[in-house]
Order: structure tokens, then sequence, then C-alpha cells
């Protein structure tokens, strides 16, 4: 099945109906039935196919016009609420996208546009001048990192339900667990891992949201009492320089989105001597897990390795680039049916046969099976838990009035790598702090270089924004 027929509105009313919104500052948020909302969607005209571009903090609203669409046979696309207006447009013109959502009035993107308020969400739906951008039962997660921003994978949605159940086996979740989400929903790990997870498998779920605070976060695992929980390395290093002990309750504990020293892994170990550690490897065009370490029931030589990959998912390593260096491949019944949107560098993540895609990541692989990642191509790095793709921010830089070129460098460091930029602009008169800090505006605050150098075209220089 493609749509939601095998799992009926009932059954997710009532998911969505024991989650525990932490988010909402004014106590318990507004409940919203999917069916209702379903409903208004398509009085509003949506069509089966039509792309809808959620840009909704994490909160129960988010998972309730998510299913509402899906129920309409609409076809969600999720993307960060703190990405510019300027991004947005651009967003729901590459996609195309037929309606824009948000929590506050969208920016007026467009001549021929219906605003108006849908649950808890303000929306602006566009004109049915082009044709929906996908199919019904689909599902579009977005790929700022590794292809562009503008861009995202096509999935089946059964495709992400089989890749959630995969991962629910491989972590041993199971009916009676409490999850928390405390990383954007709109990341696909979040979403699929431990959203649709959750649904599929009978467990309640908590959100939470960003920021983290470490103390915060350890009380917030007790009072809720959380079973099940999942951070990235960056937490993970803030949480151990912060101290603090875990409660008992906390069963399962999972790491993703980068690697984790094995130093920390046995950390969090000695910390925790009776839970589980699951360390997982994935990515967005792969629906999103492919690998996962029981990092507590294996020797501590393997702690530097994501483990084996999901049952039904096949990897393998080719030449790349110079000296030794072997890419990863992956070949899966989950993995992204398609690109949608403006796709920046074409020879990452690109198909290499039926089924068999290139992750961009390098890779060592032992004799019995396991993953052991060595880095990342060039053009795109990690920062925290967010992965920058330089083309897609040099391209930008470039769209600001004046600069003629851009080039971005990435500079290693004791916290991992940055990068640092350098725009070459047209001796206008302007000054150059002006173009620093439109270029800051542009981008998110995750991807924003540790250092702009801006170069005139007359050979003066100012370095900004350090």
């Amino acid at each position: 099945m493609t749509e939601l027929a095998d799992i009926p509105l009932s059954s997710i009313q009532a998911f969505l109906d024991r989650v525990r919104d932490l988010t909402c500052e004014t106590g318990a948020p507004t409940r919203h039935g999917v069916e209702p909302l379903a409903e208004a969607w398509r009085a509003h005209g949506l069509r089966p196919g039509d792309v809808v571009l959620l840009a909704l903090p994490n909160g129960a609203e988010l998972l309730a016009q998510l299913f509402a669409i899906l129920a309409a046979r609409g076809v969600p696309a999720l993307v960060s609420p703190s990405a510019p207006a300027l991004r947005q447009q651009a967003l729901v013109e590459a996609l195309p996208a037929r309606a824009l959502v948000t929590m506050r009035r969208p920016a007026p993107l467009a001549r021929d546009v219906d605003r108006f308020h849908l649950g808890g969400a303000e929306v602006a739906m566009f004109s049915e001048a082009q044709p929906p951008g996908a199919q019904p039962g689909e599902m579009v997660l977005l790929t700022s990192g590794t292809s562009g921003f503008a861009s995202g994978c096509v999935f089946d949605l059964e495709a992400l339900f089989r890749n959630a159940r995969r991962h629910s086996d491989a972590v041993g979740l199971r009916p009676g667990d409490t999850v928390l989400v405390n990383l954007p929903l709109y990341y696909s790990y979040s979403m699929v891992a431990q959203a649709f997870a959750s649904l599929l498998r009978g467990a309640d779920l908590v959100i939470s949201g960003p920021p983290f605070q470490p103390a915060a976060y350890l009380r917030l695992l007790a009072e809720q009492g959380i079973t099940v929980s999942a951070l990235t390395p960056l937490l993970v290093r803030a949480l151990l320089q912060q101290g603090g002990a875990f409660p008992e309750g906390l069963r399962s504990l999972g790491v993703g989105g980068d690697v984790l020293s094995p130093e920390h892994v046995e950390q969090l170990l000695r910390l925790r001597p009776r839970g589980e550690l699951y360390l997982t490897y994935g990515l967005s065009e792969a629906g999103p897990r492919v690998a996962t370490l029981s990092a507590h029931a294996e020797p501590s030589h393997r702690h530097a390795s994501v483990g084996r990959p999901l049952p039904g998912t096949q990897v393998s390593l080719v030449p790349r680039g110079p000296g030794e260096q072997k890419e990863l491949l992956v070949s899966s019944d989950t993995l992204m049916k398609r690109r949608i949107g403006l796709v920046e560098g074409d020879k990452l993540h690109a198909w290499r046969g039926p089924r068999l895609l290139a992750t961009g990541d390098i890779f060592d692989i032992d004799a019995d099976g396991y993953l052991y990642f060595q880095g990342r191509l060039s053009d795109f790095l990690v920062r925290g838990s967010e992965k920058i793709c330089m083309a897609s921010v040099r391209r930008l830089a470039t769209t600001l009035p004046g600069v003629l070129t851009a080039r971005t460098q990435v500079v290693s460091g004791t916290e991992g790598d940055d990068y640092e930029m350098i725009l070459t602009v047209a001796d206008e008169g302007r000054p150059l702090e002006h173009v620093s800090e439109a270029l800051s505006r542009l981008l998110r605050l995750a991807e924003r270089p540790r250092r702009i150098q801006v170069v005139s075209a007359d050979g003066n220089t100012a370095a900004l924004h350090k």
C-alpha cells in the first residue's frame, strides 16, 4: 500500500491524542482531528499529489497537519520553520509547492494566493497554474545539506514506514515505550525513526524541542518517564561535559547524525551500565536509516563502528578520489524514488544503478560486515548536527548584488570541521560590511561560515563576521 489505507485514521488519531506536547508555553496545545483537517484541505482545493510545504516548529500541530495532508492525498514536505522567507519562497517555486503552512502569516510570495487559518496554523495556497508536483501516497524529505537547500527526496510513504519498522526492530522499540523527540521533526531521523516508528510500534511520544540544555534534558527524562531517547554526537559531548546522572528509567539511548568517538561511547556505557546504547548511521536519501550498532552488546574494538546494515539493506564500497578512499553505496527497498526541486552538485548522491545509491561518505567494512565511517567527500561538511552543502552556500552568495565570485574553504579544528568563505565583490562604492551582513541574513545560523572575507575587485579587503 502507498497510502494510509493500512493504518486506520482512528489509530493515527488515537496515537496523536496520546502525544505529550511540551512545546506549548500556554499549557495544553489545542488538539485537531486529522479527518476534519483533511476534509478542510480538500475543501480549500488541495489536489491529489499537491506538495504542501510545512514550515512548522516541533509540536502536535505539525504531526496533525502532516497526517491530514496525507489523508487528503496531498504530499507533505518538511522544512525548518526558521528558514528565511526568501528561502521558503525559493522552495515553493523549486518543488513546486501548492501551499505553504507556517505558524505566522506567510510572506506575500505570489499574487494569486488564498490565505486562511487551518487548525492552529496559517496557510498560503497558490494557484492551480502548475500541475501537482508528486503523486498521492508520497512524501518529501528535504536535503538541505547534501544536494542544496531547494531540493528534496520523494518517497513512498510505505517505504518510510518500512524503514521505521526495521529501525524499531534494530533498537528494540516496543509497545509501552515512551519516546522523546527533542531534535527537530523536520530531520528525517526524528520524523521516521521516532515519530513514525512510535506510531507503528504502539509507543507513546513526548515532543520537546531545541534549544538543548543538558540539565533540563536529564530532568525531562525523569519527569516524563522517558524510556527511549536519541541525541546527536554534539549533544552527547555537551551532556558528558556538563555531567549528571541518567535516570534509571531510560532504557535505550540512540546516537546518530555523525560519528561518536569510541571514548565517548565507552563513557556513556560506564554512565549507564544496564542501559542500551545504539549507534546509527543513515542519510535522508536512504529513507533514512542504513545501519545500527548495539554498542552495549559489542566488544570495545567495535565501538568505532556504526554497525551492520539493517535487514533488506545491502552495502558495497567503490574507489573514490585519490588514495585508498572508498565510497559507500547503498541498495534498499526504502531508498528515495527520485529527486525534486533544484538539485546542487550532480555528482553527489547519484544513482549508480537500479536502487543503488552513492552516499558521498567514505567507509571501511571489516570481515564481519561492520561499517566504519572514515569521512565525507569534500564538497559538504557536518557542523554539529547540520549538514552544509558548500555548492549551495556558494550559489546563494553569488545571488547577492555585487558579488562576483564565492569560494569556500573547509578548516579542521579541535571541535571538528568548519568553513570559511571568500567573496569577491564589484567596486561599486558600497561598504564591504553590507555584503557580509546580507549573506548572514540569507543563511540560517547553523549554516553561517566562521569567517567571511570580502575582497573588492580593486584589491581592498575586509575580514568580517568572525
